[in-house]
């Protein structure tokens, strides 16, 4: 999950940089349509960064919830265990 995650920002990134790279090249001045594009460019790679951030604030409960579940099920089965070994005896 991190992985596609870290390729989308990497890929926001490299558009970033290969506008900036387009705008140095060209001209001394940048055009308003580069202006505008380097614009688009840097809210959408704002908003691949917050989803970003808010799909690993996801993960991180997400893994909470798991371990807590797992400590659950650890104590039903040491229960469970305990309670099979009183009835043998």
């Amino acid at each position: 999950m991190k992985k596609s995650h870290t390729k989308t920002l990497s890929l926001g990134s490299a558009l970033l940089f290969a506008a900036s790279l387009m705008l140095a090249a060209c001209s001394s001045s940048p055009s308003e349509d580069e202006l505008r594009q380097l614009g688009q460019l840097k809210d959408e790679l704002a908003s691949l960064e917050r989803q970003v951030s808010q799909i690993e604030q996801q993960k991180s409960a997400l893994e909470k919830e798991i371990a807590e579940k797992n400590a659950k099920l650890k104590d039903c089965a040491d229960d469970q265990a305990t309670v099979r070994q009183r009835l043998g005896k």
